[in-house]
């Protein structure tokens, strides 16, 4: 597992991360688009966004490095979800997508060691949904300590309070801070390609370019390490793996070189002997016939003595 420590200094790249699934945590879900975003801190720390809402949404930074994939679920899509994402499992199967496994667990982690560190994740709901998910998907093929280098933030704990801080409105905090609420808010018109992987990464750059200074402060001050975020629902071995085996089959096994041995041969000769009867010893089983010898020669040796001793013979 990775440090539990605070950030060593400043993060250095910023990650904006979002996940597309098959359905809502209780349904167990699987990602079926995920798409990355690193841009390193200097991007915004040099950017000409006025402090104030600006009119329309900036453009993105020049330099960005950009990871975006489908991926074959493995399970149903709930129908909501496909609404919602444009996804199914039928068509992301039509078109050959293959399902998250140890080359995208390398892949995910090969782009982290391309930026500089250290590393921060950020995901809108990332510390309910996005970071708990793709923590199971990693820890099902037994990676889960994969992404143990990088640290995470939420970015609606951060947006809120800049969000707040800035604001004189006394409704400030009833407000609605999902990732839609908070574009049309500062830059007046809804996102761009809501509920797809790159558009929702997208505009939750946007948004973190209003106040850029302000977030990369309350980024350094609240990361934690990827390794304390629990994966989202409890996780069982991969298909065809069998850990622990189950006693019948180690009893099988031992069976079987039992049968190949001398011994058993010997042990299925001892089986046509007759049953022993509970509780006696073999020395009690040897003195019951020497018992009734030994009667019957005194027996016979006491009638010829008697012959002997008769008249007429």
């Amino acid at each position: 597992m990775g440090s539990q420590a605070l950030p060593p200094g400043p993060m250095q790249t910023l990650i904006f991360l979002d996940l597309e699934a098959t359905g809502l945590p209780f349904s167990q879900p699987k990602i079926t688009e995920l798409c990355l975003l690193a841009v390193h801190r200097c991007a915004l720390e040099n950017s000409s966004t006025p402090e104030e809402r600006p009119p329309t949404a900036p453009l993105p930074p020049r330099v960005v490095d950009k990871l975006s994939l489908c991926v074959a679920p493995g399970k149903a899509c709930n129908p909501a979800a496909s609404k919602i994402t444009g996804l199914s499992t039928a068509e992301l199967t039509a078109h050959g997508r293959l399902h998250f496994d140890n080359n995208l667990a390398n892949l995910l982690l090969a782009f982290l060691q391309r930026q500089p560190q250290p590393w921060c994740l950020i995901a809108h709901n990332g510390d309910r949904y996005d970071f708990p998910l793709l923590q199971a998907e990693l820890t099902m093929l037994g990676l889960r300590g994969t992404l143990d280098g990088a640290f995470c933030v939420d970015s609606i704990s951060a947006l809120k309070t800049l969000e707040q801080d800035s604001s004189t409105s006394e409704h400030a905090s009833r407000r609605s801070y999902s990732l839609g609420s908070i574009y049309t808010r500062l830059y007046g018109q809804a996102p761009v390609d809501s509920h797809t992987a790159e558009g929702d990464v997208l505009s939750l750059l946007s948004i973190c370019q209003w106040r850029p200074q302000a977030l990369l402060q309350w980024v350094d001050a609240h990361a934690r390490p990827f390794s304390t975020v629990k994966p989202m629902y409890g996780v069982t071995a991969p298909p065809g793996t069998n850990p622990r085996p189950s006693a019948i089959p180690a009893m099988a096994t031992l069976a079987t070189a039992r049968n190949s041995s001398p011994s058993l041969k010997r042990n299925r000769r001892a089986k046509a002997l007759p049953p022993r009867v509970p509780g006696t010893s073999s020395q009690e089983g040897l003195l019951a016939p020497l018992g009734l010898l030994a009667f019957l020669t005194l027996a016979i040796a006491t009638l010829y003595g008697l012959s002997l001793a008769t008249p007429g013979r």
